[in-house]
């Protein structure tokens, strides 16, 4: 049994009040991770496979939805809803063209395909208007024949924007990979009709090319379905590259961030697949990786870096969402390589206090479900960062993994209810405070500070949620960067691509 002791009040007469009771002992109960394991096998992950996935009913999609009476939305009610589509979902997840959209449909909104303006509103009216989502889900639906009995793939016409609204219809519903399958049939049939077309029509086909990969990639892969698509198209190609038009108005930095996040995707599905089939060959080593990590990080002004873990300041979602991946990925590596050098066991602690960090901060972003599989994302690394706390015995962040999870909305329904148990059988008591208050510096220098006080550590002597990632001392401060310096490290990422695909 394992007493973890906070100061406690001296002061006599004082009332049992909610800040008396937070500053009484906590005892934690030691729990073995092959008894989490069994005991919990939904919030377990095994070879990089999540146990509440691994266990889901497989649902089959049905489209007997009820047809709808429905009378065109006004030119005002669908104006609003593009520009909430373009200023909340697009910024971070750029399959259209904008500026071509946003023109066509101003001067006559009867030009555009009209299943794609139906699932642009379905996608904006989550968030305003939300009484007519369904509505415009199932009239997108039935305008590409998808709700009729006799529907088959030859009913859609071989389209980009038919490709592109398959695709937004996933990102509303990716209960199934249904729509990404309809989608990914129709790019391989429309990328060898258009070998001549124009480089701005190349480049969007190679927007949905990789959304479509990184969608399947970041979601579960213990679905065949979306595995295929991974396997058949990993790597989709040359990355996302912005047009002329749009530099202009939103600059190279959203493009570049967006393409590091879909080139990611591509490491952790590889990452996961070695995983998942003991092919450890194609696994990248974890100095390599760090390398890549650290150059990343280094390409960030010194502001942002600060931010990054800090829970006051706002920062871009598209570099925290990179952020999250790329510990996400290094927390993989550690946990397979977890019994092997000790070493490993520290780090593994304190990437996930900052990960923990990270996505307490992103799942408060504005823009946060508007990104890829932003949901499964932040949930898959909550549940990383509570294997390495079970393997620790570090049980003081199981509390705020736990409501953290509860936060994000939806979650499946059984997480929450084992990591109840979960934390009743841990503790008694009450549950310390968490150490998200502790003030936050520095995204990798956090060193652990000795207390003055005789208030015993808490576990493992991490009184701050980050240590030093010591193997980097020796590099230079990136103080002298320019405060808008950003830098795409593709040819770096691409380079990692090709090694670790002929290891």
């Amino acid at each position: 049994m394992i007493c973890i002791f906070s100061p406690v009040s001296t002061i006599k007469g004082t009332p049992q009040t909610e800040e008396a009771v937070l500053l009484t002992p906590t005892i934690c109960l030691p729990m073995k991770y092959k008894d989490f394991q069994s005991n919990y096998p939904l919030l377990a992950i095994k070879n990089g496979q999540a146990g509440y996935e691994i266990t889901e009913p497989v649902i089959k999609h049905t489209s007997d939805c009820p047809t709808l009476l429905f009378v065109e939305p006004s030119i005002d009610l669908e104006t609003k809803l593009f520009v909430i589509y373009f200023e909340s979902i697009h910024p971070v997840y750029p399959l259209l063209f904008k500026q071509s959209i946003t023109n066509i449909h101003s001067r006559n909104r009867n030009m555009l395909y009209k299943p794609l303006r139906y699932a642009i509103a379905t996608l904006a009216s989550t968030f305003h208007h939300k009484e007519t989502t369904s509505t415009f889900y199932q009239l997108a639906r039935k305008e590409l024949a998808l709700e009729s009995p006799l529907f088959c793939l030859s009913m859609l016409p071989i389209r980009l924007d038919t490709v592109q609204t398959l695709i937004l219809l996933y990102k509303y519903d990716n209960t199934t990979p249904y729509y990404l399958e309809l989608a990914h049939t129709l790019l391989n049939q429309l990328t060898s009709h258009t070998a001549t077309t124009p480089e701005q029509h190349q480049e969007m086909i190679r927007r949905a090319r990789w959304i479509l990969f990184a969608s399947a990639a970041l979601s579960d892969l213990n679905d065949q379905a979306c595995n295929e698509m991974c396997a058949e198209n990993d790597p989709p190609g040359a990355l996302p590259q912005p047009l002329s038009e749009e530099l202009q108005e939103d600059g190279l930095c959203y493009m570049n961030r967006f393409a590091q996040i879909v080139n990611l995707s591509s490491l952790y599905y590889r990452t996961i697949q070695s995983l998942s089939t003991n092919s450890l060959s194609g696994l990248i080593c974890i100095k390599q990786f760090k390398s890549i990590r650290q150059h990343w990080h280094d390409t960030l002004n010194a502001v942002t870096q600060r931010n990054l873990v800090s829970q006051e300041e706002i920062t871009d979602v598209l570099i925290l969402y990179n952020a999250v991946l790329y510990d996400i990925i290094y927390l993989l590596l550690l946990l397979h390589n977890y019994d092997k050098e000790w070493h490993h066991h520290q780090d593994a602690v304190e990437t996930s206090y900052r990960l923990q960090l990270m996505v307490q901060k992103w799942i408060l972003h504005p823009l946060f479900s508007s990104a890829i599989q932003s949901k499964r994302m932040a949930v898959f690394a909550l549940l990383l960062c509570l294997q390495v706390h079970m393997l620790a015995n570090t049980y003081d962040c199981v509390e705020n993994i736990r409501l953290i999870i509860y936060s994000i909305e939806p979650v499946d329904s059984r997480i929450i209810l084992q990591l109840n148990e979960l934390q009743k059988h841990l503790t008694v008591g009450m549950i310390p405070q968490s150490p998200y208050e502790q003030p936050l510096q520095d995204y990798f220098s956090l060193i652990p500070t000795k207390s003055a006080s005789s208030t015993p550590p808490t576990p493992l002597f991490l009184n701050s949620p980050l240590s030093q990632d010591k193997e980097w001392n020796h590099l230079p401060s990136p103080h002298w960067r320019q405060p808008q310096q950003e830098v795409l490290l593709q040819d770096q990422l691409q380079h990692l691509q090709i090694e670790t695909r002929h290891r």
